[in-house]
């Protein structure tokens, strides 16, 4: 739909204003600008911004909107690189789901939390604290930001990834409202007089709705898995001279299960990293890790500095828990025999920091000089690890010339999913000017602090050509892909029963096709 309604004689936006609020429908011109662009591309301007405080505000919205025949997109802390909220087509609805933020229930005896999914990763952990527990995958590293709804839209890994998989292996259920503004139930507490305890009682219906994109309707409650918080934590870090080596040994982790998290950094990417965060001089870093570690941990912190990984060293880093100190040092022992004799233990600063600091600004979207910041992924079994990653090392080394060219450096984040994947992510730094999105989500004193690199168009592009190429070898490679939204292609091959009941459920649920059009293509 092209045509954008005008206020104020359009009739619609007063319906909207009086379902939310005047203050919560923005039309704003600056605003509906920010909010059409993500951390990589603009997408077509928007018709408003529509902010609902609470679930009736929500259905009503969308209700409202799906029969006006508009478009809506539904956004969450903002954090896509994939278009994931971004218009195809002048005249959509953007609806900001960070208003229902509620902490719905802790259900400590029943081993289950029900949260609004507008609600943080962050502040998630934070009600959770006190009473000991968790979630067992427990947030993105932007979870600042970063909304469980999100999450389950996109599909998202990291923090307790490495033992207990992806967001949507810790859901239970959720309620969900269509894009025609019903209420819609999956899990066990669809059944009458039933908890939202477990999720199996006949066919899955939470599955159909993770990883969605956003297509199939908005998230806006989600019960999820609750743990015990773990008594004792430590850090391993490891140093290799081979990336065949260092991915071996991440295999070799992750299939004994002896790490919550398991990631790895290339040369390229830890010299950014270190050169992005003084480990010596953040006095706030240091002051989390001595809370959580104690002063010992603290002091070797500042002994370590930045100096303990190598230029030309693949790093391994691993976060191993327990209930008790034998558990963490058993794992920690067979943690070390799996990475092998080509391993060299060194400091294990980063693990520290990490679980110091969990959660930290999005400062990463830009590099330490403030070049421009974007990744591309792919997930593959164990055993086709190391082909994929010399598939894309013969593609940039054929690309050499061009990212000389424009000044783009290419590194590599690593992460171990569960037992049975490994996370391979090429992630490009260039010279490019700032959008107004980085000087909106960026930490203005990092910004400062950074630079912004002059205007550079043609790099830009060559980075969008670049990571579609890199997407497609890696698909070529046998990977699989979270965070699909507009970029990855997820229909191609892909077998026609399976493709024919999702589009019947889509129909189903969207008949006007009005939910995230141009998603999962």
């Amino acid at each position: 739909m092209n045509a954008m309604p005008e206020p104020p004689s359009d009739p619609l936006w007063g319906e909207l204003a009086a379902i939310l609020g005047p203050e919560r429908l923005v039309r704003d011109p600056a605003e509906l600008a920010f909010h059409a662009q993500d951390v990589f591309a603009v997408g077509a301007p928007l018709a408003a911004v529509a902010r609902p405080a609470d679930r009736a505000a929500l259905a009503a919205t969308v209700a409202a909107l799906a029969r006006a025949g508009i478009p809506m997109l539904a956004r969450g802390g903002g954090l896509s690189y994939t278009d994931g909220y971004l218009a195809r087509q002048a005249g959509a609805v953007l609806i900001d789901t960070r208003g229902l933020d509620r902490i719905v229930a802790i259900e400590a005896a029943d081993r289950y939390v029900t949260v609004e999914c507008g609600v943080t990763w962050a502040a998630l952990d934070q009600a959770l604290e006190p009473h000991g527990l968790r979630t067992p995958y427990w947030g993105p590293l932007s979870g600042l930001r970063a909304t469980v709804g999100g999450a389950l839209s996109q599909g998202s890994v990291f923090l307790g990834s490495a033992l207990h998989g992806a967001v949507g292996d810790s859901v239970l259920g959720l309620r969900v409202v269509t894009p025609e503004g019903r209420e819609l139930v999956t899990g066990s507490a669809a059944a009458p007089g039933t908890a939202p305890f477990t999720r199996w009682f006949g066919p899955d219906a939470t599955g159909l709705f993770i990883g969605d994109a956003g297509t199939l309707g908005i998230k806006v409650e989600a019960t999820l898995r609750l743990i015990d918080r773990p008594a004792v934590v430590e850090g391993l870090s490891f140093a290799f001279a081979r990336i065949d080596d260092c991915l071996a040994a991440m295999s070799e982790v992750s299939r004994h299960g002896l790490a919550s998290e398991c990631f790895a950094f290339d040369p390229v990417l830890a010299g950014m990293r270190m050169r992005r965060a003084s480990l010596m001089e953040d006095a706030k870093t240091l002051g989390q890790v001595v809370r959580r570690a104690g002063l010992v941990a603290g002091l070797k912190l500042v002994t370590a500095g930045r100096d303990f990984i190598g230029e030309s060293d693949w790093t391994l880093h691993l976060v191993v828990e327990g209930d008790s100190r034998a558990t963490v040092d058993a794992r920690l022992a067979a943690a070390r025999r799996a990475a092998g004799p080509a391993a060299r233990e060194i400091e294990n600063s980063i693990p520290k920091v990490l679980r110091a600091q969990p959660f930290t600004p999005p400062n990463t979207i830009l590099g330490p000089a403030g070049e421009r910041w974007v990744p591309v992924h792919g997930i593959v079994p164990h055993s086709r690890a190391a082909a994929a990653q010399a598939a894309l090392d013969r593609v940039i080394a054929a690309e050499r010339a061009t990212l000389e060219r424009h000044a783009i450096a290419v590194g590599f984040l690593y992460t171990t999913l569960a037992q049975q994947g490994l996370l391979i992510e090429p992630v490009f730094y260039w010279p490019d000017a700032h959008t107004e999105y980085h000087r909106r989500v960026v930490d203005p004193v990092f910004r400062d602090r950074a630079g912004e690199p002059a205007a550079n168009p043609a790099a830009t592009a060559e980075v969008a050509r670049l990571k579609r190429l890199l997407a497609d070898t890696l698909r070529s490679a046998g990977a699989v892909h979270f965070q699909l939204g507009k970029f990855y292609r997820w229909r191609e091959g892909r077998d026609p029963m399976a493709l024919a009941l999702h589009d019947a459920i889509k129909r189903t649920l969207d008949p006007k096709g009005l939910m995230n059009p141009g998603a999962l293509v």
